[in-house]
């Protein structure tokens, strides 16, 4: 339960571990069987136990109505101050750019009337490198300027603008000067932009129609036959969901480097590496081709698939999330816990459900969750080591494997004698289902037909303490009493025999 809870507020005890053990535990008929119990949610609960700790509440100072009033009206003020103060920023940004413009303008006029030296010296004062960096610094704070001024009335840029000038496109080259011919490039790249402008927005209306026309097609089947269109729809959905789960193993399969998925991608690589320097391989003799074995090499092929499948993916979950939105509006028995998200999500993994249960929903900011353990699969693991030791790391035989190996070592007439009074005693043996799994794991490894009875003690936690208590009250306990004399001579592990003991006796 510590591994289980690392950061768990209060230290378990040992004789709080145990206290749990009396409490819960008990051993599985079928273990394997109570493990599938415990990875399904419909029956999880069933084995699960909460076991509250105590814990100190946090107190909650709880406000009044005209607390919650005033926090609220001081909330607003908060917000209207700084919506004020953005305002401010941006008229204060926008007076600035339009007395830098005004400047700019006047230094582009004064060219006019002021000598070409003396001009030039201005405008490398002012931090421009020639008037080309002028002209383009003038256009950009008009822009600037222009969008401030029409974010503040609330107009919207969206639409396309007047098209670009076009009086020398067609006007062959001979014909024009070298001013002209920058003028006639510029003004076929701001016509291509316009006019890929133009068709990117055709093709989204186009794209919206069809869109809209699916959606009515799609409405009238499901409106025509609404339990078909649930069914193709969950299809539709389990086989998006199919796609994302196979590109997330492939993926995982191509982050190891010795996976047969990466081979076979790197080789694809070699390949492609050998055709494009074929012919040097070839004058140097290297026929056989080794990329991939060097480091390097996996590098180069991690950066190649690293975002080959992003826009499948994408596309994928729009498409998931579609199915699942219809899904959840028209198909009653789907859930939002159903979603594909919610599936997926780590609160949902068996290892979230054995530390935190299933009911109620964990919530890290409730403080008495926080003081939970639930125990689940430690009721039938603790009790499942006696008969599985390797559970817990022991390389050892069960308790039903020790007794078949006891047994054999008798001759068949007293095998049957001792598998018809096998006697279970002891604290441990008092857990519920003990006996009913000694009996069926007997049956399994017996022949079959072999008469087997399982006897249990009428008081299995004092057995062993009161038959040594009656032995060291009877007559013959001191000539089995080890003496002083003995026990100089031969040591604190002796031990002598007697008609009680379990001395090996062929």
């Amino acid at each position: 339960m510590q591994l289980k809870y690392p950061t768990f507020p209060a230290k378990m005890t040992s004789g709080q571990a145990q206290q749990l053990v009396h409490d819960h535990a008990y051993v599985a008929r079928d273990y394997q069987q109570t493990l599938r119990d415990i990875e399904n949610r419909d029956t999880f609960g069933n084995i699960d136990r909460l076991v509250q700790y105590p814990f100190t509440a946090p107190v909650i100072e709880e406000k009044s109505a005209e607390e919650l009033a005033r926090q609220a009206a001081k909330k607003e003020e908060n917000s209207r101050r700084l919506r004020e103060a953005a305002a401010k920023s941006r008229l204060e940004k926008l007076v600035v750019r339009e007395q830098e413009y005004e400047a700019f303008t006047n230094l582009k006029n004064a060219k006019a009337t002021t000598k070409k030296i003396e001009w030039m010296s201005q405008l490398k004062q002012s931090g421009f490198k020639d008037e080309r960096d002028l002209d383009e610094t003038i256009k950009q704070l008009d822009a600037a300027i222009q969008r401030a001024r029409n974010k503040e009335l609330g107009i919207d840029e969206t639409e396309e603008k007047e098209p670009p000038p076009s009086n020398l496109l067609d006007i062959p080259d001979e014909e024009l000067s070298e001013a002209d011919k920058k003028e006639k490039r510029k003004q076929r790249l701001l016509k291509a932009s316009y006019d890929a402008r133009i068709r990117a927005k055709a093709a989204k209306e186009e794209a919206k129609a069809r869109e809209a026309e699916n959606a009515r097609l799609e409405e009238e089947r499901r409106l025509q036959n609404p339990t078909q269109w649930i069914e193709e729809t969950q299809k539709k959905r389990q086989d998006v969901i199919d796609r994302i789960k196979k590109r997330k193993r492939l993926a995982a399969e191509l982050s190891d480097r010795r996976s047969r998925a990466s081979q076979l991608r790197m080789r694809s690589i070699a390949n492609l590496a050998s055709d494009t320097n074929g012919s040097k391989r070839r004058r140097k003799g290297q026929e056989e081709d080794n990329f991939g074995e060097d480091d390097e090499d996996w590098m180069i092929y991690r950066e190649i698939s690293r975002d080959e499948d992003e826009d499948d993916a994408e596309e994928d979950l729009a498409l998931l999330n579609h199915y699942e939105s219809q899904l959840l509006q028209y198909d009653p028995d789907f859930l939002p816990e159903h979603s594909f998200e919610a599936s997926s999500s780590p609160i949902n993994t068996l290892l979230h459900q054995l530390a935190h249960g299933t009911h109620p929903p964990y919530d890290p900011m409730d403080i008495s969750q926080t003081y939970q353990l639930h125990v689940n699969i430690e009721r039938s693991r603790v009790s499942e080591a006696l008969f599985q030791p390797s559970i817990i790391g022991l390389d050892q035989a069960g308790i039903v494997e020790t007794l078949d190996d006891i047994v054999k070592t008798f001759d068949i007439s007293t095998r049957s004698r001792i598998q018809k009074s096998i006697f279970l005693t002891g604290g441990f043996t008092s857990l519920p289902g003990f006996s009913d799994r000694i009996l069926d794991n007997v049956r399994s490894i017996f022949p079959v037909g072999s008469p087997v009875q399982v006897r249990h003690a009428k008081d299995p936690l004092l057995d062993a303490w009161k038959g040594a208590a009656k032995f060291a009250l009877s007559s013959s306990f001191k000539q089995y009493c080890v003496t002083r004399k003995e026990y100089q001579e031969y040591g604190g592990e002796y031990i002598k025999e007697h008609g009680l003991g379990n001395a090996f006796r062929s």
